[in-house]
């Protein structure tokens, strides 16, 4: 178990940091892009400003009677130069007024180089090159030249451009390590509290498969999933145990009923067999007896087997349940008599599709026990209503009824309140089992409301 708890452990980790990294991943590459983007067209549009800037300046240095200031030129020219622009003017006769290239050539060519260079070390796949763009210079409404300039484009990071890309990267990179790093601890984390409570599961369902219930799950969960798995399997080792329960007591209770009629034919025979007693009439009658009662047990327990297989087939008719109830009554006259016990039946014909000797079955066990289980005098009550949907049929005594302890479990196989097992009520306790199994199978309902010493009533709806 602690094998399959790590490697449960270890995939879910895995997992989780598989998927965060992914995630962070995504997102890390997807902002880069988008910050590059925006750098770029930054850089740019902070071209295009300068250029227009350089032009206003230049526009100014003209004057109409002292011509073209150069000196003036000659500054805006170097503060370009060091922004990256190599720019050139010239008037409108084509004639240079001033040009960095002539000015510092070397300084141009050193410009380029780094540039190129840097650019190149920033990404492999910049397609930059060397080009030049000509603006007219207009000075109060009228063009008085032409302003060139040269870039290395379509566009360039200066030193501190590069050094904030590079501190941006990482920045992304240093986020990368902290998510995986904290990847790692949440899904160690979240892992060993999945994974923990289903190893404690698996443990349990081993020992269910061993044949021990005590063990209950108490370990609570905030996941629904794992809390519902949980209390499924504790729900189910509580039924394990109960049907474990009612096994062995289904064996002492098929062995007392066998060795009960079983003693008493072995010793009559015996006696017989000794010459101590004769072989008459009256000792092999209640030899036959005894043999009659084995047969009943184990039909009753075919019965239930029959019942209770899937593939049984119901031969459905569509029938007066008012007759079949009455025919039934008929048949339990002598035992109603016998204790006094009236039936308030208001009869009225209610037609129902269904297997007529399977429901024989079910109202021959609900009316037998009502007569078994009411006090001498009683009143067993049958009301039937139906609508076009669906037919209620209600059972009702006023016998002894059942405790709350033993109500939910009365349709369990081998169930019964009466932990004695006296001979005048009832067999070993499938009869209810088998009325349940019958009505679901008409895909029915039945359910039962019982007091001790107030009575019992199960109320069946079955569809129409």
């Amino acid at each position: 178990m602690t094998k399959l708890g790590f490697s449960l452990r270890s995939k879910l980790t895995i997992s989780y940091i598989f998927i965060v990294v992914t995630v962070v991943g995504l997102i890390s590459l997807m902002a880069n892009i988008s910050v590059q983007n925006k750098f770029q067209d930054f850089v740019i549009h902070k071209q295009n400003k300068q250029t227009q800037e350089i032009l206003e300046q230049i526009s100014l240095s003209y004057d109409e009677n002292l011509d073209w200031d150069t000196n003036y030129i000659g500054i805006v020219g170097m503060n370009a130069l060091q922004n990256g622009l190599i720019i050139k003017v010239e008037n409108n006769n084509n004639q240079s007024i001033w040009s960095a290239n002539e000015h510092n050539h070397g300084l141009c060519q050193d410009m380029i180089t780094n540039m190129w260079s840097n650019m190149n070390q920033y990404s492999g796949k910049w397609e930059g090159r060397y080009q030049e763009k000509v603006y007219p210079i207009i000075s109060k409404g009228e063009t008085i030249g032409t302003l060139t300039t040269g870039f290395v484009g379509p566009y360039y990071f200066t030193d501190e451009e590069l050094i904030f890309i590079e501190a941006l990267n990482h920045l992304f990179i240093g986020i990368g390590i902290g998510s995986l790093v904290l990847a790692f601890g949440l899904g160690i984390l979240m892992s060993y509290r999945i994974s923990k409570p289903l190893n404690k599961a698996a443990n349990k369902a081993a020992l269910l498969s061993q044949g021990k219930y005590k063990e209950k799950l108490t370990d609570a969960s905030n996941t629904k999933e794992i809390s519902i798995l949980m209390n499924t399997i504790n729900n189910l080792s509580d039924a394990l145990e109960h049907k474990e329960q009612l096994r062995k007591q289904l064996t002492q209770d098929v062995a007392h009923e066998l060795r009960t009629p079983l003693t008493s034919v072995q010793g009559t025979m015996e006696a017989m067999l000794d010459g101590i007693w004769e072989v008459d009439k009256e000792r092999l009658t209640s030899c036959y007896d005894e043999i009659m009662r084995i047969k009943r047990l184990i039909g009753s327990i075919e019965d239930l087997s029959k019942v209770e297989n899937e593939n049984a087939l119901l031969h459905k008719e569509n029938f007066d349940l008012s007759n079949l109830l009455i025919r039934l009554l008929n048949n339990f006259e002598s035992e109603l008599a016998e204790k006094d016990i009236s039936v308030d039946y208001d009869r009225r014909s209610v037609y129902l599709n269904a297997d007529q000797d399977k429901m024989s079955q079910v109202f021959n066990n609900l009316i037998s026990n009502a007569i078994k289980y009411s006090d001498k005098g009683g009143k067993i009550q049958i009301h039937i209503s139906d609508s076009h949907k669906k037919v209620e049929i209600r059972v009702k005594d006023i016998g002894k009824g059942i405790s709350q302890e033993d109500l939910p479990h009365i349709f369990e196989r081998f169930y019964r309140a009466d932990k004695s097992r006296n001979r005048n009520t009832g067999g070993i306790g499938i009869g209810l089992t088998i009325t349940k199994t019958i009505i679901e199978a008409h895909e029915g309902t039945i359910d039962v409301e019982s007091k001790l010493g107030e009575g019992t009533e199960f109320i069946i709806i079955l569809q129409r």
